[in-house]
């Protein structure tokens, strides 16, 4: 469960207010996939997160990055909730039980094995807001 203590990371730089169940039920909708539950309460305490090492999608975001980065169509059974601020997604399994994000270039395909991967809970709990960290 994420936890609302969210503005006490450091490396959090911006919350939101929180997302509706209409605006994550929209982005959904119109990305025809299922967001991963750990996403989707996420949202629920801030629509979206703003950190110095990291970028969250908000609702709309979600839409738009997916769309223009045609997500769905790279990486199949995939969304990109976020990004490293650079040129790299962090992608998880659009499944309602996925944990973990892989770190994934622009112009990538189906995330691989050697992609970084992380738990996206204790990434997001972490001191750090780095998706490299395991690197």
């Amino acid at each position: 469960m994420i936890k609302a203590e969210l503005d006490s990371k450091e490396w959090i730089m911006e919350l939101y207010e929180p997302a509706t169940v209409e605006e994550i039920q929209h982005a959904e909708k119109e990305l025809q996939i299922v967001l991963p539950k750990v996403y989707i309460e996420l949202l629920h305490v801030s629509n979206g997160v703003l950190g110095n090492l990291a970028k969250l999608y908000s609702t709309d975001e979600l839409v738009e990055m997916n769309k223009t980065y045609e997500v769905q169509s790279y990486a199949p059974g995939y969304v990109s909730v976020g990004n490293d601020n650079g040129g790299y997604h962090l992608l998880m399994k659009a499944e309602e039980g996925a944990i973990n994000f892989q770190l994934v270039s622009d112009g990538y395909g189906v995330p691989a094995e050697t992609d970084v991967t992380d738990k996206f809970l204790a990434w997001l709990d972490s001191d750090e807001g780095d998706p490299w960290r395991n690197e």
